[in-house]
């Protein structure tokens, strides 16, 4: 197992007077694990130099010591490696307050992160984070984009993690080099296999193939495993919206969420990458004491589908796509927290002061969960909810199930 090393001593102390505790500290460490790195710094630009002239994303783990406080300022930036991370701390020099800090930096940028003050504890947390290696790599190390903006209604919206951020004008460039007939090729076979097609006449089909494309090229060009696309300013530009387009992909297995929500995009590349399955995102429309409402204008297409407008707009390409019964979790991710419930999908409903897709769920005491719960947007997958929610505590999330 690798593990990057690192100490930190605040710029008000020497660190000649850690020499001694740093060389046994690595010793000891060494006689266990592939030490990388071992050194002290001051600095973020001695992180910076550091970083220069080693790669941590190579490692498994990572274990930094602050021997001081006052060191947190610069040993936060080892959060861009995404390893998982444990924060040793002694009972001097105000090191564990300040591993402390440092743990709850990481944990509330979803790096799973641990506080340890011996070497049996230190020893001990390092081989379990190497137990869920691979549950952990599959997590921290995938690759997710945001095209344009996040939605402004979006006010609980808050994600520090790493993203690749892809401008709405890259992304017209991208879609004015598609042409009619790729957009209609693309969707065809989508259209052929509709239940209905309602509102969309061809132009407005040929139009959200050509989102299609422009999005598939750029998931190619930026080697993204999943994104999340401002949505409405689309309609305002070329008159249509990505409903389809998410659909698809979604129902392809590449996570899609709308409005440039990351943390509904979270939970679907989670539902994904664990379960291999798609999670429809939606909005709560409704609820009563034993049932909720959720709806959307897109959702993967698992079922029969109906392809109809936005509602909001009346533009684009909508669907409304019918859930088949059974059990399912609805689950809500906002930062660092997440909220878990078991439900039954009933069936859906088709008003039409709604958006398109509409799924009626079961779901007892719902008043209790519609109040506990973490803002709109929820996610509706075909998994235990028991096995989602142990899963995310692994990957650092503090979970309430329901």
């Amino acid at each position: 197992m690798r593990v990057g090393l690192v100490f930190g001593v605040s710029e008000l102390a020497s660190p000649e007077a850690f020499r001694g505790d740093v060389a046994d500290f690595i010793k000891l460490v060494e006689s266990d694990f592939d030490i990388v790195g071992g050194e002290i710094i001051r600095s973020r630009e001695d992180f910076k130099k550091l970083k220069e002239r080693i790669n941590f994303n190579e490692v498994d783990s990572l274990v930094l010591f602050p021997l001081t406080g006052g060191t947190e300022g610069f040993l936060k930036e080892f959060s861009v490696f995404r390893r998982p991370t444990v924060l040793y701390g002694n009972s001097f020099n105000n090191s564990l307050a300040a591993a402390i800090e440092l743990r709850e930096y990481f944990r509330d940028r979803l790096i799973p992160s641990t506080v340890v003050k011996s070497p049996e504890e230190l020893k001990a947390a390092l081989l379990a984070y190497d137990d869920m290696k691979d549950v952990l790599d599959r997590f921290l190390r995938a690759r997710i984009g945001l095209i344009g903006r996040v939605s402004p209604w979006l006010i609980n919206e808050k994600l520090d993690i790493p993203y690749t951020r892809i401008s709405l004008k890259k992304f017209y460039e991208y879609y004015e080099k598609t042409t009619p007939e790729e957009g209609w090729e693309a969707v065809k076979e989508i259209v052929e296999n509709a239940e209905d097609v309602r509102e969309p006449d061809r132009n407005s089909l040929t139009k959200a193939g050509r989102v299609y494309v422009a999005i598939k090229r750029i998931l190619e060009d930026y080697r993204l495993e999943g994104f999340t696309i401002g949505c409405f300013d689309l309609i305002g530009k070329i008159n249509t919206t990505p409903c389809l387009a998410l659909a698809m992909f979604n129902a392809q297995g590449i996570p899609a969420a709308c409005e440039g929500e990351l943390n509904s995009l979270i939970g679907m590349m989670i539902i994904r990458k664990f379960f291999d399955k798609p999670a429809f995102m939606g909005n709560l429309a409704d609820f009563d004491e034993n049932h909720v409402i959720m709806a959307h204008c897109t959702a993967p297409l698992v079922s029969k589908y109906i392809l109809r407008t936005h509602f909001e707009s009346g533009t684009g390409v909508g669907v409304a796509v019918e859930f088949p019964p059974g059990k399912a979790t609805i689950f809500k991710i906002r930062g660092r927290h997440a909220v878990v419930a078991g439900v039954e999908v009933e069936g859906n409903e088709f008003l039409e002061s709604r958006c398109r897709t509409q799924v009626r769920l079961k779901l007892e005491d719902a008043p209790e969960f519609v109040d506990g719960t973490l803002g709109n947007h929820h996610l509706l997958a075909y998994v235990d909810p028991e096995e989602l929610s142990d899963l995310l505590s692994e990957l650092g999330f503090e979970v309430m199930l329901y």
